[in-house]
């Protein structure tokens, strides 16, 4: 099982069929949309008008790109007496619009606009009018509609986005094709690959390339590669090998030369093409500048690490961050590999030391990592006053609440090691209480003498016998809120499309709303609207990501916590009742990092579903359950798929003995590497997560935990605190100690750093 978190988005190429592309492009959002339509009949009945049933079929077949249906639907609506006039009218005329009726679109988009003035869909149809407008090369009429329609419309980001790049860029072509429309049509395309109107880019791009223009207007090498990696992320491999092989035939050597050239070989290697590679690397070479040479072998040291050449590979890495002619930020990454490899190595000197060169790396993530790694690697050298004063500065400026953990447990232990055993104590004090630790608040209890794992094997405390009633309470807030008038009719409005299941709408409704009273009347922080708006239609994975950067008070539980951590009874059932012995709140906590809730996520993997079970491995869960065999389809299921999960987690903690730890990174990189990381710590669970080589899973165990914190933090708070006692209110905390805020990926921490450079899944 892998954490997927990107977009899950399969692209195919439509080699150039704009119809084609609609629909393969669109493909993926339709189950979430189908979801939530599933979802919304559910919680608001079967009992639905007339008007309100064609609205849902025509909504249906809107989002099927069935355009002909979706029309005949949305006319058996009266506009003047149905309560969401507006949108029949513009769902409408969308359809007439997409279909390429520009006539009948731009009739309703003048009636939209004279009986619904103020309704937010006007300038939505606008920018649908003009971005067929711009298809069918109506420049004037495209530009009209346009500029009635910039800066507002919003929602559904990249693909309004992509449209209104694309218009802009033929706006460019009024004159005529110009190097600037190239630009912005590379810029859209770039910026919005899986989109239809950024491949309607592409294919404007391809064509200026085969009439000569790029060379007429003197597109520079730049263009030429930035054109051809898009064209790679976008699976039109051979026309990506064509536009690359041009630039390095046509353009002199220079530095963007030479960056264009690394680009194509990665790419003739990702094709299998290695011998091709090499050759197009070798042949360079003989020639090239220094920085360029050492690009090169940074690659091939990396191959050689792969193959497990640790000695030449480490060599190689040295080599190049010392060598004069290299780029800055390549010499970082070539020290950092070298610091790990010899680590593998077992040279803990070594890498001590690199990892120190580091200190100061540019790189955020790296200086990060190398900080940690430089404090304890004096610590395994038995320097434990070097080791407890590199941590206590490492702990200043860790990137989150789970980093500055860290640093302040390892912090702990040095002054065990060396004596002070009172400092080390009021440390381990301080972060045991601590929610925003994860796993290093668990390692901090258990050192202290406590069990860490008592609060995930106790009976429950009853608090979340009512997690099936959350949602619709807090509907009644929202709806008692004591809106002003204008205000009560847009909420009223969001929760009938919610009903209706139109959830992408019902955001644009509440984002008209004043964001002080949403303020005053839910406590809810600026920018959380949309957030709610997808968590109440049941869109948990969308309400985790608007929530994300919002602030809230890390002082205590708030609404936008609920969001950022929800409860999702439609899928883990009875959050009382324990699945296979598992707690309900550990498997949200593994949902949340697994697929966030999206029960249809597929990882590159072939990871399926809400815990991102892989088919064989649910099939031998099945088997020793005395389940029937899962298809593939069955694993989509929310239901089927939580219960094969938990039975599967649940025999790991069995198999370790009850240590989550162990059981938790199983679920994630195999018994296997659990196995030969364990051996490695001697049993020592925070040694076992350091010695993980896999980047992936250390990060896996830090988000789940500090997951679990959280859930009991909001919905078992008097639990949680039996187990993980606060310190007084008004007592001072360790400086970087404090309870998390929710305002990244992770939560109530800031966001963990990207993935760092490094050879396969090693590195920090």
């Amino acid at each position: 099982m892998t954490a997927h978190n990107g977009d899950n988005t399969i692209i195919i190429s439509p080699r150039g069929e704009r119809a084609g592309a609609a629909r393969v492009i669109r493909v993926w959002r339709y189950p979430v949309l189908a979801i939530l339509l599933l979802l919304s009949s559910q919680s608001y009945g079967a009992a639905l008008s007339s008007s309100d049933a064609a609205f849902r079929e025509g909504w249906s077949h809107l989002i099927e790109e069935d355009y002909a249906r979706a029309r005949a639907a949305f006319e058996r609506i009266s506009s003047d007496s149905y309560d969401l006039g507006d949108y029949v009218l513009y769902f409408t005329g969308l359809s007439l619009a997409r279909e390429g009726n520009r006539g009948e679109a731009a009739a309703l988009h003048e009636t939209l606009q004279k009986v619904f003035p103020q309704s937010p869909l006007v300038p939505h149809l606008s920018h649908a009018l003009a971005y067929a407008a711009a298809v069918d090369n109506d420049l004037p009429a495209a530009r009209a509609y346009y500029e009635s329609s910039r800066g507002r419309v919003n929602g559904n980001g990249s693909e309004r986005k992509a449209e209104q790049g694309y218009v802009a860029a033929r706006l460019l072509e009024e004159g005529g094709p110009s190097a600037a429309a190239a630009e912005a049509h590379l810029d859209n395309f770039a910026s919005h690959t899986a989109q239809e109107a950024a491949f309607l880019s592409m294919e404007r791009l391809g064509q200026w390339r085969r009439d000569g223009k790029w060379e007429e207007w003197g597109l520079p090498v730049a263009f030429y590669g930035k054109f051809a990696k898009a064209l790679s992320r976008a699976a039109e491999n051979e026309t990506a090998r064509a536009v690359y092989a041009e630039a390095i035939r046509k353009f002199p050597p220079s530095d963007d030369y030479y960056t264009v050239l690394l680009d194509y070989a990665e790419l003739l290697r990702k094709l299998g093409d290695t011998a091709g590679s090499r050759a197009l690397l070798d042949r360079a070479s003989l020639e090239a500048p220094p920085a360029f040479r050492n690009e090169v072998a940074f690659l091939r040291a990396r191959v050689d690490w792969k193959a497990g050449r640790l000695k030449d590979a480490r060599a190689t890495f040295l080599a190049i961050a010392e060598e004069q002619g290299v780029r800055p930020g390549t010499a970082d990454r070539a020290r950092y590999l070298a610091a790990w490899i010899a680590e593998e190595e077992g040279d803990i000197a070594a890498a001590t030391e690199a990892f120190g060169k580091l200190r100061g790396a540019q790189d955020e993530t790296i200086r990060q990592e190398a900080a940690f790694r430089n404090a304890f690697g004096h610590y395994r050298l038995k320097k434990y006053p070097e080791a407890a004063a590199l941590f206590e500065g490492g702990k200043k400026s860790g990137f989150s609440s789970v980093e500055r953990a860290r640093h302040m447990y390892w912090m702990a232990r040095a002054h065990f090691e060396s004596g002070r055993k009172e400092e080390g104590d009021r440390i381990l004090s301080a972060l045991a209480t601590d929610p925003g630790g994860g796993p290093y608040a668990l390692f901090a209890a258990k050192l202290s003498g406590g069990d860490p794992y008592a609060m995930l094997n106790a009976r429950s405390s009853g608090e979340t016998a009512s997690c099936g009633k959350e949602k619709e309470q807090l509907w009644q807030a929202v709806r008692n809120a004591g809106w002003g008038k204008e205000d009560a009719e847009k909420i009223r409005r969001a929760e009938r499309l919610i009903g209706l299941g139109v959830a992408e709408y019902a955001v644009l409704e509440a984002s008209r709303i004043d964001p002080g009273a949403i303020r005053k009347a839910l406590g809810l922080a600026d920018g959380g609207t949309p957030g709610l708006v997808r968590y109440l239609a049941g869109d948990l994975r969308g309400a985790i990501r608007a929530t994300s950067n919002v602030h809230n008070d890390p002082a205590k539980v708030e609404l936008i916590d609920r969001i950022q951590f929800p409860l999702a009874p439609d899928y883990v059932g009875d959050c009382e009742r324990k699945r296979s012995g598992v707690d309900p709140l550990l498997l949200h906590s593994i949902i949340r990092q697994e697929s966030q809730f999206q029960q249809n996520a597929l990882s590159p993997s072939g990871a399926v579903g809400l815990m991102q079970l892989l088919p064989r491995t649910a099939a031998e869960v099945a088997r020793k359950e005395k389940m029937r065999r899962p298809r593939r389809r069955d694993l989509l299921r929310p239901q089927v798929n939580v219960a094969l999960g938990a039975a599967y987690l649940s025999r790991l903690v069995r198999g370790y003995g009850g240590d989550y730890l162990r059981a938790v990174a199983a679920y994630n990189a195999g018994e296997s590497s659990v196995a030969r990381w364990w051996g490695d710590a001697k049993g020592d669970p925070a040694l076992f997560l350091e010695k993980m080589t896999y980047r992936e899973t250390r990060f896996y165990l830090r988000r789940v935990f500090f997951n679990v914190l959280q859930y009991y933090r909001i919905y078992r708070p008097k639990m949680f605190s039996r187990y993980f006692p606060t310190a007084p209110k008004g007592s001072p905390q360790e400086p970087g100690v404090s309870s998390p805020q929710p305002s990244g990926a992770t939560g109530g921490a800031p966001p963990e750093p990207a993935k760092p450079p490094a050879a396969g899944q090693s590195g920090g």
